[in-house]
């Protein structure tokens, strides 16, 4: 595998000094590719008072902190949303100390292992929640698998950066490791193409009735992980899509009495 097909994203974190930080320990292990959910405070001026935006600002403070890993932030990719800084991954996995349903558990050496593993194939992307609140449901729902990093139950809360370098630390040791080759799925579907996927089964099963109108994500959530398990291809999500596409036209059709 190659550190460059591993994508760092942080979900609207709220301390410059984290982003810093993160972008530090990436350096000490060899990660270059860093992403952020934008959060609402980096959008207009800045609360200093000083020149530029706010985003500006937050970046030059992240960088007294980054130190030497100013290259990772110039490659900075700044996202409006989960989805957006997603595109492009084949397979995602959030931090979490809770436990999903329907999503593999993995502790951070399990995820380093899982990373080389389908990094092989295509893009992965590992995405860090904001310091107070973490993931959302809706965020976890983007992603494949979750990790927790075991922790002391008389104080489980990690800072965000130091749990980056956790991650980090065990991503660099196994693409370090002589792994065993095995059969890895033949180019992925990417996180786009599954998202554009969803969105029109969204729409089609609920022009049939087939959703519960005041609860609809409760049967699309399950379908969702049901997919996953089977982690399609790029060609068999392709595939479902023209078929969903279809089934949308023969709607149409009927809809017009043709």
């Amino acid at each position: 595998m190659s550190l460059a097909d591993v994508l760092l994203v942080l979900d609207r974190p709220q301390s410059a000094d984290n982003v810093g930080a993160v972008a530090r320990v990436m350096k000490n292990f060899g990660l270059s590719r860093l992403a952020v959910v934008a959060p609402p405070s980096w959008a207009g001026p800045p609360r200093s008072g000083g020149p530029g935006t706010a985003r500006e600002d937050v970046l030059r403070r992240a960088r007294r902190l980054a130190r030497k890993a100013a290259d990772v932030l110039d490659g900075l990719a700044v996202h409006p949303d989960l989805r957006a800084a997603l595109r492009g991954s084949t397979w995602t996995c959030g931090t979490t100390s809770r436990s999903v349903e329907g999503r593999p558990r993995l502790d951070p050496e399990a995820l380093g292992r899982e990373v080389a593993r389908r990094a092989a194939a295509g893009p992965v992307a590992i995405v860090f929640g904001q310091e107070r609140r973490g993931l959302s449901d809706a965020e976890l729902d983007l992603c494949q698998a979750v990790c927790a990093i075991p922790t002391s139950p008389a104080y489980d809360s990690m800072n965000l950066a130091q749990a980056a370098a956790v991650v980090a630390w065990e991503v660099a040791r196994a693409a370090g490791a002589t792994l065993e080759a095995g059969p890895g799925p033949a180019e992925p579907a990417r996180h786009e193409t599954m998202e554009a996927l969803w969105d029109r089964v969204r729409t089609l099963l609920g022009q049939t009735g087939y959703l519960n109108p005041q609860n609809p994500e409760y049967i699309l959530a399950e379908l969702r992980r049901l997919l996953a398990r089977a982690e399609p291809t790029q060609r068999e999500a392709e595939l479902c899509v023209a078929a969903v596409r279809a089934l949308e036209r023969a709607l149409r059709a009927r809809e017009r009495g043709e």
